[in-house]
């Protein structure tokens, strides 16, 4: 059992941490550059000292590392809320449990009821000292121009957060604003593209079959090789009459469709609600408080656990591939888009990727919604208020990805 995280803000780590940005940059992220132009200043500006959830897209691994320079920038502490399994990665898990605690970071057990950050979450909004990023899409897409669908928990707490003002009688406004991140490459990114497309080749391509051919054409031949691997593995019976897009897809249906099956669900939604509802439901049973458990309820938990254990990697492998599909290279043949299909076959066939640069982060904020504005409506219709505006927010953040040139 995983236990609660809280945030333990301290400024003294903090600072120590903003000044040490410019090392820890060269170091782990190769060099990242924060550009934000006026406008979006001035919408930051605007809720300074407001109940306020910054809401960015969640399009690369930099993402967390982009706000808080953005913090930097600005000189405001941010809090964040970021998924359990976050704080244990890596070598040093309770190393960077302590840090990412002191910089403001608190635990989340994603698609559970989970108590403790829903309290911490509202807690923060009605004090209102500092804003909270919160990344609505839940998963990285790994595609620079792709936003993935929001889920709505997070304008479903801002407004729980308003009802507990309500039972206080306080009358703050509590905004939430779209912030859009895009990468892009200021240097020439070729050589490095060669040479990741040879490395890729000499692990998925017999040698007859590495002729020297385009560079698009090398990699998609190399999506070919991948996705017939994986369609023998998964005892997919491939249509040669189907387009390769068609058959991604229902690659992606058959592998979600095993571990469905093995989990004894089923469900008729698209594919995007089904992985987050078995991550979720994972994630649920993984981080169960087993001290709450009798002998017996530990026995059937450990027994959950080993049937996971056979699809875990399809479910990675699903989270992988989500948001990919054949011609997205095509529609832009740019350093940026090659790079991301090939971080995907690199964590497919090395199990990780490698970060390379230097980059420039665009970011561009949107208008701020003050959800005071529309809390009598929620009162009346709390569902559909809720959809729509995480739809009006998802909507925002996609047009402010999409104009950043």
């Amino acid at each position: 059992m995983l236990d609660f995280k809280p945030p333990k803000p301290n400024t003294t780590l903090i600072q120590i941490a903003k000044t040490l940005v410019p090392f820890i940059n060269r170091l782990c992220l190769k060099g990242l550059t924060l550009d934000i132009d006026a406008e979006s200043i001035t919408y930051l500006k605007t809720v300074d000292g407001h109940p306020t959830v910054l809401v960015p897209n969640h399009a690369a691994r930099a993402d967390p590392a982009v706000m808080f320079f953005l913090s930097k920038r600005l000189s405001q502490p941010y809090y964040y809320m970021t998924a359990r399994e976050t704080f244990d990665k890596g070598k040093f898990g309770g190393v960077r449990s302590f840090l990412l605690q002191r910089f403001g970071a608190f635990s989340v057990v994603r698609g559970t009821a989970d108590r403790n950050a829903f309290r911490t979450t509202r807690k923060l909004l009605s004090e209102g000292n500092s804003p909270l990023v919160i990344f609505a899409e839940g998963e990285i897409s790994r595609q620079n121009d792709t936003v993935m669908r929001f889920e709505r928990g997070i304008v479903q707490l801002c407004f729980w957060a308003l009802d507990d003002m309500a039972k206080s009688e306080v009358e703050k406004p509590l905004y939430m604003v779209p912030i859009g991140i895009k990468y892009h490459y200021p240097c020439d990114m070729w050589d490095d593209i060669d040479a990741a497309l040879a490395e890729l080749e000499q692990n998925i391509l017999p040698p007859v079959d590495r002729t020297p051919i385009e560079r698009y054409e090398r990699l998609r031949r190399m999506g070919i090789a991948i996705f017939k691997t994986l369609a023998a593995e998964y005892q997919y019976k491939v249509d040669e009459t189907l387009p390769l897009d068609v058959h991604i897809q229902k690659l992606k249906m058959q592998i979600l469709s095993y571990a469905e099956k093995v989990m004894g669900i089923h469900s008729e939604a698209d594919v995007l609600t089904r992985v987050r509802a078995l991550k979720n439901l994972v994630d649920a049973e993984v981080y169960k408080d087993l001290e709450q458990m009798t002998d017996y309820e530990r026995k059937i938990h450990e027994e959950l656990l080993q049937k996971f254990q056979q699809f875990y990697p399809d479910l990675e492998r699903l989270i992988n591939f989500i948001a990919i599909s054949d011609g997205y290279v095509a529609e832009e043949r740019s350093p940026e888009r090659f790079l991301e299909v090939i971080v995907r076959l690199e964590r497919e066939v090395f199990g990780t990727s490698k970060m390379r640069g230097p980059r420039v982060a665009s970011v561009r904020v949107g208008e701020p919604k003050n959800l005071r504005d529309c809390y009598d409506t929620y009162k009346a219709q709390k569902r559909e208020t809720v959809e729509q505006i995480t739809l009006e927010l998802e909507t925002a953040v996609r047009a402010l990805v999409t104009g950043v040139s």
